[in-house]
């Protein structure tokens, strides 16, 4: 029963979470390199977030990585973001999902537990073994203060990394800042 009520909580908590997700009215070119199933498969799954969004959510956020791993079902990967904020001792569950590949750079996600929300992934630039950067959008939810997208990576980026992160935010002229963490 304990194990029905905490997922019931989570799964409410992992939507109190993601409510700000802005809406996809933003047209952005995918990375045509970029393939799911490597990226599950790099350092196990595991990648830490570099940059996030400064919105007001992450004001006090201090660490967040996720884990990627393919299910039995051809296409279909499970992903769990977790994260730590300033005060905190141990890392939280921010988003249970199950992933849908494309196969076009963009991924779905649908958020796992009672509510059931979907959300666009567009990768923007992936290097196999070193970075990815994505941006992420819903139409069930929208807060137009800042654009969602993230930078995950198996170490710090190096100058001309930052460079092409730069390089794509000016590009697609998104709202809001990136702030390292």
């Amino acid at each position: 029963m304990w194990n029905v009520v905490f997922f019931v909580g989570l799964a409410s908590l992992t939507a109190a979470k993601l409510q700000n997700m802005g809406p996809c009215d933003r047209v952005v070119a995918t990375d045509g390199f970029f393939n799911l199933t490597k990226f599950s498969e790099e350092e196990k799954g595991t990648w830490t977030f570099i940059k996030v969004p400064a919105a007001k959510s992450n004001e006090d956020l201090k660490s967040m990585y996720l884990t990627t791993k393919a299910t039995k079902r051809p296409g279909q990967y499970h992903t769990i973001i977790y994260y730590k904020n300033k005060n905190d001792q141990e890392y939280k569950v921010f988003s249970d999902e199950d992933i849908y590949d494309s196969l076009s750079g963009h991924v779905l996600a649908v958020a796992r537990g009672k509510n059931k929300i979907e959300f666009k992934i567009s990768f923007l630039k992936y290097v196999p073994g070193r970075l990815a950067y994505y941006f992420i959008c819903s139409e069930q939810r929208g807060d137009r203060k800042v654009d969602y997208r993230y930078v995950v990576a198996h170490g710090p980026l190096n100058t001309d990394e930052e460079l092409d992160i730069r390089s794509l935010e000016d590009q697609y002229r998104f709202l809001g800042a990136l702030k390292h963490i």
